[in-house]
């Protein structure tokens, strides 16, 4: 049975609601403000804006993949049941794919017939979802990390097998770059219109050009699971060392911030570029970019699904317990800002 609380302290409204099964799949949201997301019991739920369930659909396996949007309002969402299943925004299902083996990646659309997605058997496949064929790149290991658009149309994808690849639009192999780690969960983040960074379980953020040469490499202590985003001119992004990092777009260190667990989640930008960071700490921060901490909420649960901004600014997150959250911001996070006490 769900379970919705409302309650409220000096920063959000807060809307909890209890479901069973751990959430590890990333949230999205639709065009028309609908929150999609998938956990380990089997199900994927769709929300409204407010927390309102509106449709909730049963797999054969866990959905650990984040949802992704295709053809502007149909959402894809892949389960290890090996299925790639698509819906509206209301949560109907219009069709389903398999191809063998699980799927772990979100769909990326390339363009009005295909998309890109990686699994543990095939590696990475193109598939056309009109004419319902595929092609594949087959690696030696799975593929775990998401695929990125890159500017100059080519598309990059990380793996186990501790590479990152880039393909061409014709799905032919450009190059590949080889770290010390696997590379899981993180995304490729294109910073300049030559480079692209994203972590790996050596340990380093990797930023290389658009053949796959290293640039610069920044080093933490700990494996970086989460993919890094762009606030303002900056680069953001968690370590299992506990704390987040603010780098320069030439990898030079901004801020450190310590938190008490480790960082899995990758971080949320909102409108304003205030950073929203879950961690296994069972909190979610909210910073400014100079690295200050201007609130937090204990969300009872490790987060290691990312949060999402929706476009009022409330912050939706799920937790490994089971827990989702909206949080409201009373006032605007730049007010909060100046009326925090540090």
């Amino acid at each position: 049975m769900t379970q919705t609380n409302h309650s409220s302290n000096n920063f959000f409204d807060i809307t909890a609601i209890q479901l069973h099964g751990a959430f590890y799949s990333s949230p999205i949201v639709t065009k028309q403000g609908n929150v999609v997301i998938g956990n380990h019991r089997k199900k994927i739920y769709f929300f409204n804006s407010v927390g309102d369930k509106i449709q909730e659909f049963s797999t054969k396996g866990w959905v650990h993949a984040t949802p992704s949007i295709v053809s502007d309002t149909i959402v894809s969402v892949a389960s290890y049941d090996g299925n790639m299943y698509f819906f509206n925004e209301i949560g109907s299902l219009l069709k389903q794919i398999k191809l063998h083996g699980s799927i772990f990646t979100n769909a990326l659309q390339l363009d009005s017939s295909r998309v890109i997605f990686g699994s543990n058997k095939k590696g990475v496949i193109f598939y056309n979802f009109i004419e319902n064929t595929y092609t594949q790149f087959t690696t030696k290991k799975m593929v775990h990390g998401s695929p990125q658009l890159l500017s100059n149309k080519n598309i990059c994808v990380g793996g186990n097998d501790k590479r990152m690849y880039i393909f061409n639009d014709s799905a032919n192999l450009v190059s590949s770059y080889l770290t010390n780690g696997w590379i899981m969960h993180s995304k490729a983040l294109q910073v300049k219109d030559s480079t692209i960074v994203f972590g790996s379980y050596d340990r380093y953020l990797h930023a290389i050009n658009l053949q796959g040469k290293l640039e610069w490499k920044f080093k933490t202590n700990g494996k970086i699971h989460a993919s890094p985003q762009k606030v303002d001119d900056k680069i953001v992004f968690g370590s299992f060392d506990k704390h987040i990092y603010i780098l320069k777009n030439d990898g030079q260190l901004l801020h450190s911030i310590a938190t008490k667990k480790r960082i899995v989640a990758s971080p949320a930008i909102t409108q304003d570029n205030f950073i929203v960071v879950g961690s296994y700490d069972k909190n979610i921060y909210v910073l400014n970019i100079n690295g200050e901490i201007i609130c937090k909420y204990f969300v009872d649960g490790k987060v290691f699904s990312t949060p999402v901004v929706l476009p009022n600014g409330t912050i939706f997150c799920a937790t490994t317990n089971g827990k989702i959250y909206y949080l409201k911001p009373k006032v605007s996070y730049t007010d909060i800002q100046y009326s925090s006490v540090k």
